[in-house]
């Protein structure tokens, strides 16, 4: 069995597991006022689920002895909804600081927790597949800028998958013949490692080492997944490649960026981002409530730590409107120093370049 469907399996035993102590403590009740409100099985829930599988065993016990003591004193009473969502949340990264944790409402109702054994069902995959495609796979959009800069637009990383590679290696292949790459990671939210690496495996050797991923734990857990570049279709990109960040930049978009400037293989551009290093996934905590639980914790093989709570940190610092100009100017300045460019070319080149600084992002993808 390889490490991604043993990892599979082991989060649906954790979320079994989080749901069965969740429904225990969503009847124990206690505390004054009125035990009946809502509001305190919501908070109870949301301890048992950080006290089952968040990633810091010490430190979920200290969130869910606030939410419970709250609970019992009538904190949450009367709050409910979205608000109450909210609350819980602001609660709990108040004594995680962890921008991954996050409480959800749903006006409708969540589907059950998965059993420890359940596949996706034809209809949950054909869903998924679905919502997928209606997202672009997370492809904003590709272009080809004057000069020959390649330009890709990436808003999230879906999870793996045939379709998803296919629409992936279109774009690294549709940009691999450029003198310069600019990757635009600045709204993008996130997503699956094997995505990432399916995407850098355009830009990197095949069995690069990209991140390993280590389980819960207070000290130094063992890594339970790592991955790596692959082999793909298409030539491989070597040309000089620009990533373009912003405080937006959160969670696998970050992951992006982190493995590139480890490895030295591309230049950061625009602002820190978000500073979200652990990954998870959703539990169910009742009807309408369901809560995002860090499970692990990222740790890049040269660096040995992350990006949490502090964010990846630009090599050329600007505002997130001015990263794509900055980018452009830097590629059209490396595009000017060939000296075998044609006159004509040069000219037009100069003639671009002399005004890049003062263009807009419309204004280049416009180009």
């Amino acid at each position: 069995m390889n490490l991604g469907a043993k990892r599979a399996i082991l989060r649906h035993m954790n979320r079994w597991i989080a749901l069965t102590l969740g429904i225990a403590l969503l009847g124990a009740g206690g505390g004054t006022g009125n035990s009946d409100d809502a509001a305190r099985g919501v908070a109870a829930g949301a301890a048992a689920m950080l006290e089952a599988s968040y990633v810091f065993p010490s430190r979920a016990h200290d969130a869910a002895v606030l939410l419970r003591a709250n609970g019992a004193t009538g904190t949450y009473d009367g709050i409910a909804g979205t608000a109450l969502a909210a609350r819980l949340t602001a609660d709990i990264r108040g004594v995680l600081h962890d921008k991954h944790v996050n409480l959800r409402y749903s006006e409708d109702v969540n589907p059950p927790e998965p059993r420890a054994d359940a596949t996706p069902s034809p209809t949950m995959r054909e869903a998924r597949l679905k919502f997928m495609r209606q997202n672009g796979y997370g492809l904003g959009r590709v272009a080809h800028l004057p000069g020959n800069v390649g330009y890709i637009d990436l808003r999230n990383f879906p999870g793996a998958g045939e379709e998803l590679n296919a629409v992936f290696d279109g774009a690294a292949n549709a940009v691999a013949y450029s003198d310069a790459v600019v990757l635009d990671l600045r709204r993008n939210h996130g997503g699956s490692p094997d995505s990432i690496a399916r995407l850098l495996s355009h830009f990197l050797p095949p069995k690069t080492h990209l991140n390993d991923f280590v389980g819960r734990g207070d000290g130094e857990p063992p890594i339970t997944n790592s991955t790596y570049t692959e082999a793909v279709s298409g030539p491989s990109i070597t040309a000089p490649l620009y990533v373009l960040i912003s405080n937006e930049t959160f969670s696998g978009g970050e992951e992006c960026a982190y493995d590139v400037q480890s490895l030295k293989r591309g230049t950061l551009i625009g602002a820190v981002t978000g500073g979200g290093a652990n990954p998870g996934d959703v539990r169910r905590i009742d009807d309408h409530f369901s809560i995002f639980v860090p499970t692990e914790r990222a740790r890049n093989p040269i660096t040995k730590t992350n990006w949490e709570g502090v964010g990846v940190k630009p090599d050329i610092d600007v505002p997130r409107e001015r990263a794509l100009t900055t980018a452009y100017a830097m590629a059209l300045d490396a595009k000017l120093r060939d000296a075998s460019l044609s006159a004509g070319a040069r000219n037009g080149l100069t003639q671009l370049r002399a005004k890049v600084d003062t263009m807009t992002d419309a204004e280049v993808l416009a180009l």
